[in-house]
């Protein structure tokens, strides 16, 4: 039987770095491949579900559907999937050369999230057990925490009155999403403070670079689904 695959989405990885000039004065950039994409589970089973294959090439990375064959699908019955991969990077260097805004604080990863205008926003989001003590930042009291789930969902919404209360307890073990973003403000509103947080019970044991988000969108354009992670070259100190 006959099959054919389409894209589904499409990532180009570039650093400046490697950037070169063409005769014209353009910058071209050699191919940066120094990375995988490893599906978390919740993606690994849909990508089963759905028949999708997943393809490397170069700094050219694609997850594609089925157009002709025994996992047929089209692009319409795949908007609004939402696919999480962890983002290994596989050259040691790679922070030598590489703006301190990409690279992970430390116990965080480096959280890029597809939008619908194929712009990734990094950030990077500290990692944190499914049942954990979130630290307060303000001293004045009362204070307001504000757990929301990525997408937008507040699940919790509290007042910490009590000034000798330094920590509250988050349990997130039975919510089944990872990416979470938590605001803290003093009452009444005053500064807030988000802190993004990502929960990955066995990370400490084998720790990743970060996390790609994407979510299909209707394809509008030709570029729908179509990113482009640049990452920025380490600025040089003069020597002194």
């Amino acid at each position: 039987m006959r099959t054919r695959y389409d894209i589904l989405i499409s990532l180009k990885i570039e650093h400046e770095y490697f950037y070169k000039e063409n005769k014209k004065k353009e910058k071209e950039f050699d191919s940066f491949d120094s990375f995988e994409l490893i599906p978390d589970t919740v993606t690994e089973t849909l990508l089963r579900k759905e028949g999708l294959l997943v393809k490397k090439s170069k700094n050219n990375w694609f997850l594609l559907y089925q157009e002709i064959g025994p996992w047929k699908t089209n692009l319409e019955s795949l908007v609004n999937k939402e696919f999480v991969f962890r983002f290994l990077i596989l050259d040691s260097s790679f922070a030598q050369y590489t703006k301190e805004d990409f690279i992970p604080k430390v116990n965080s990863v480096q959280f890029y999230d597809a939008t619908i205008d194929q712009n990734f926003s990094s950030r990077s989001r500290y990692i944190q057990m499914p049942l954990f003590d979130y630290d307060i930042q303000h001293t004045e009291r009362p204070v307001n925490l504000k757990l929301m789930k990525f997408k937008g969902e507040i699940l919790k919404d509290v007042s910490v009155i009590e000034p000798s209360e330094k920590k509250y307890s988050f349990d997130v073990s039975s919510i089944g999403e990872q990416a979470y973003d938590i605001s803290e403000n003093t009452l009444p509103l005053t500064k807030e403070i988000t802190r993004y947080i990502f929960v990955y019970k066995n990370y400490f044991n084998a720790p990743f670079y970060g996390i790609i988000y994407f979510k299909v969108f209707p394809p509008t354009t030709k570029n729908s689904n179509k990113y482009t992670l640049l990452f920025k070259q380490k600025i040089k100190t003069p020597q002194s």
